[in-house]
């Protein structure tokens, strides 16, 4: 196969790239919301573009399972990052961190901020690895953490939006999520 980082290959083998980064997408997201179980790490290295449109991963040392109710929580969380919806973000996240002696009412108003500064921001311009981290570090300002199950699969969706962006610069990893999220929260 061709490595997905290597454009010129890619080029000379007449391959759409912007197909292919959703494709990419398509391949980890129903990973994540359908299968539950997932490539952990699949940068550049870790992915071959095969004959017949299709991917190849290698290297499955590093996998994450999500059971069914942190599905849920996550396509919540991340239905609520994208439609800019500040009390559904909050309200995941304090469930997560229920077990803290923090400050719930500060954290709310730290989120319902964070919510506020993305948005207006059109979808193609949203850099979700920008904002998954931002969330992580009110986290962390607060005291709690992410769950452990949830660290994994943040680092493959920052991983899969910069392969999607180098692919093609107008990868929108939201838009890519947006039905798997919806599936996902009318299926629950």
């Amino acid at each position: 196969g061709v490595r997905i980082d290597d454009l010129e290959g890619l080029d000379a083998a007449g391959i759409d790239r912007v197909a292919l980064a959703r494709l990419g997408a398509d391949i980890v997201l129903t990973m994540v919301f359908d299968n539950r179980f997932f490539h952990a790490d699949p940068h550049q290295g870790n992915v071959f573009y095969l004959p017949d449109n299709r991917l190849g991963f290698i290297d499955f040392g590093m996998v994450g399972r999500l059971p069914e109710q942190r599905r849920y929580e996550v396509a919540e969380l991340l239905h609520g990052l994208v439609d800019r919806n500040a009390g559904m973000v909050a309200g995941v996240l304090l469930g997560w961190s229920s077990d803290t002696e923090g400050d719930d009412a500060a954290l709310r108003d730290e989120i319902e901020r964070f919510v506020d500064e993305y948005h207006g921001v059109p979808l193609k311009q949203l850099d979700f690895g920008a904002m998954l981290a931002d969330m992580v570090g009110i986290l962390r300002e607060h005291g709690l953490a992410l769950p452990p199950d949830l660290a994994l699969m943040f680092k493959a969706f920052i991983t899969l939006e910069g392969l999607g962006s180098q692919l093609d610069p107008d990868f929108d990893i939201a838009a890519e999520a947006a039905p798997f999220l919806k599936q996902v929260l009318v299926a629950h």
